[in-house]
């Protein structure tokens, strides 16, 4: 809990700031230290709010090392509503997204000396890029009913057909997938470790994610469990299904 305030106070502080904010640690006097240090706060589009540190190397070359987090969000407009069934009363729940956190570790190159600088490195996280799950459990008659989904459009095989069941809890999750390590490069002002005691850097760049996939766990023909890509094809035909056979339990 106090790790939590104190994350939540971090990321309010850095949330007024327009960038990332580090304050130099100062070397002890008579110190040999080839390189200086610096604790920040930072606020980025992919990475959320966070910590980091800095270690300034030489003139020109500095290092960054930090970890960020993008609180869970709630989708309204993507509540689901489910009628009667089963025995079961009409029900609702809410859809909620829920982003990784991610650790970097950056270099930057500083070619004039001044503030300017060129920043490559690495971002981590988990391979979900986003995960999407129901934060009401379905009810009992829901579990077994699932979701069909095909893996095309035109196919006509059941062997083609597979159902997306909710877990013991009944919560239904898919998740976009991604590379868990990610390259980044870009450009930016300010010093790992600023000149004076507090300093304000900016970045711009370019992550490489790798690509997306869109994955869920379903149910083969065979009631075996498989991960499966959710293909634009496959969402097409499955949609159309649940339009067309809307008295049809087996597609509620």
């Amino acid at each position: 809990m106090i790790m939590k305030r104190l994350f939540i106070l971090a990321a309010v502080i850095a949330a007024l700031l327009p960038g990332r904010l580090s304050a130099q640690a100062p070397e002890p006097s008579g110190s040999s230290m080839p390189f200086s240090m610096s604790a920040g706060l930072s606020l980025g589009l992919m990475d959320g709010a966070g910590v980091n540190l800095g270690f300034g190397i030489t003139d020109k070359l500095g290092a960054r090392v930090g970890y960020g987090l993008i609180p869970s969000f709630l989708i309204k407009e993507y509540g689901i509503d489910l009628p009667a069934w089963g025995g079961n009363p009409a029900a609702s729940t809410a859809v909620t997204a829920k982003l990784p956190g991610s650790g970097n570790l950056l270099v930057d190159f500083h070619p004039t000396g001044g503030s300017f600088r060129v920043t490559a490195g690495l971002f981590f996280s988990s391979s979900d890029f986003v995960k999407v799950y129901n934060t009401k459990a379905l009810p009992d008659s829901y579990h077994q009913a699932g979701i069909a989904y095909w893996i095309n459009e035109t196919t006509t095989d059941n062997a083609d057909r597979y159902r997306i069941k909710s877990d013991a809890k009944g919560i239904v999750s898919a998740a976009f997938k991604s590379g868990a390590v990610k390259p980044f490069i870009g450009v930016g002002f300010g010093s790992a470790v600023p000149k004076n005691r507090v300093g304000v850097a900016f970045d711009l760049g370019i992550e490489y994610t790798g690509g997306f996939d869109l994955q869920a766990d379903a149910f083969n023909r065979k009631d075996e469990l498989e991960t499966l890509s959710l293909t634009a094809g496959g969402l097409k035909r499955t949609v159309k299904e649940i339009r067309t056979n809307k008295d049809d339990t087996s597609y509620d």
